[in-house]
């Protein structure tokens, strides 16, 4: 292996659903976290060839699928295939597991493995609300499938967890898991409420320090090598109110060290950052904002490019060099991005590649200017031409500016020629988008 620089991990995060790289076939969302899955079995696999064989040839080490297990799109059998194609392209090919909600190993379909399965067979064994209701939530306008909440406190729900994880090792060559306990609330039975020690919001550390020891247990008993990230939900800066305890990305509760030391110690723990750097910059992250001491390696995400965070395709890459900068900093050694959207949209295409670049051997201190120059400048027609990419793709949200830049964009790729031309055709049509008046009023030149 050649030189590294002090990112050592990059990952690729999709849902099935919303992962469109085999193009012009229907039925794909661009955003969600429950949508039923509206491709076909040869769609999905060609999507995934697609992302694993990208991914392999531009120094991305994996892709994690959620709903990577569903009847809808061929089951064990595209798993199967998809594996292959990973192992050819040398790329890590993760699932993503649910273990107290969002579905479990097998997200839908008539698997005894599938968390919601699992629950219908044994309602007693739902999490339930402080009212008592058993916990089913709706995504609302995220997605129509519900997610069933398993307690974690039931011994019944702890085996399941290692008994599904123990078959999708036996059963796939998977590289590994990226696994959550669930951040649509809380069990509130009273085994749960007896066993924390710490307040909760939607998410709860004292439940990932019960399951993710459990969890990947069951995963070493098959596959010793599994890369295992485990999600918490939150940033490392600590938090400081106003609530008991803090929802989504919003910081790390005074607990944080205490339940991330119950972890195993050779797991990937990720983080959250989009409120702690540009374009948010909802909090300050300030020295203290590292992970907890210990030899557990750490991992930072964003939803850079995507309907979560602003618009999907957006061109990100200023903002991805604050984020590895940041992550550096601050002693992580992995970054993840969605990467649901193919990189034929140049504004995918570029945040991907930028994911490649920063803190690598060929640019350690994840330098923007480095990276327009180097990787962006000739996609783009030069560095310069490559600095101005960024500025007019910043125009999204001044519609006054919009018109007179496209007249620009259009000199530039008449400029050019093959696929620059098309890089910066795209990115006309993209900015066009936000100009384009609501409700259509007709065809004025």
């Amino acid at each position: 292996m050649g030189e590294q620089g002090p990112i050592k991990t990059r990952l690729l995060w999709t849902w099935d659903h919303a992962s469109a790289w085999a193009l012009n076939r229907p039925g794909g969302h661009d955003f969600g976290a429950s949508n039923e899955y509206g491709r076909t079995a040869e769609a999905f696999v060609a999507d995934y060839s697609c992302v694993l064989q990208w991914c392999g040839c531009h120094g991305i080490d994996g892709v994690v699928v959620w709903g990577l297990l569903r009847d809808r799109h061929g089951g064990a059998d595209t798993v199967h295939r998809l594996c292959e194609v990973a192992r050819e392209a040398g790329v890590m090919l993760l699932a993503g597991v649910g273990l107290n909600a969002y579905g479990g190993v097998y997200y839908e379909g008539a698997s005894p493995y599938s968390l919601e399965n699992h629950l219908q067979a044994h309602p007693e064994l739902y999490a339930v609300d402080a009212d008592g209701r058993r916990m089913v939530y709706d995504f609302g306008p995220s997605g129509p499938r519900t997610s069933h909440h398993a307690c974690p406190s039931r011994p019944e729900n702890q085996r399941f967890a290692q008994e599904s994880l123990r078959w999708l090792f036996e059963t796939f060559d998977l590289a590994g898991v990226q696994m959550e306990t669930g951040d649509t609330g809380v069990c509130r039975c009273a085994l749960c409420r007896e066993r924390r020690l710490y307040p909760v919001s939607a998410q709860s550390f004292d439940d990932m320090a019960l399951m993710y020891p459990l969890a990947a247990e069951a995963i070493r008993s098959v596959r010793a090598t599994a890369l295992i990230a485990v999600e918490t939900y939150s940033h490392p800066q600590p938090y400081e109110g106003p609530a008991e305890a803090p929802g989504f990305g919003e910081g790390a509760p005074p607990w944080t060290a205490e339940c991330v030391d119950r972890f195993p110690e050779d797991v990937l723990v990720q983080w959250v950052c989009d409120g702690f750097v540009a374009p948010r910059n909802s909090w300050a992250w300030t020295e203290a904002g590292v992970p907890p001491e210990g030899p557990r390696r750490h991992l930072l995400r964003a939803h850079f490019g995507t309907f979560w965070h602003r618009f999907r395709h957006e061109v990100a890459v200023d903002w991805i060099a604050e984020m590895a900068r940041q992550a550096i900093a601050h002693s992580f050694d992995a970054l993840s991005l969605f990467g649901e959207a193919s990189p034929f949209h140049t504004g995918d295409e570029l945040n991907y590649l930028a994911l490649a670049d920063y803190g690598s051997a060929g640019n350690p201190e994840a330098d923007v200017e480095s990276f327009l120059d180097r990787v962006a400048g000739p996609l783009l027609g030069g560095p310069e031409l490559a600095q101005e990419y960024l500025r007019i793709a910043r125009l999204v949200e001044q519609r006054g500016e919009i018109a007179e830049a496209l007249g620009e964009v259009r000199r530039i790729a008449a400029a050019l020629g093959g696929r620059p031309a098309q890089r910066w055709t795209w990115l006309g049509n993209y900015l066009a988008s936000f100009a384009y008046p609501e409700p259509p009023v007709g065809d004025e030149q």
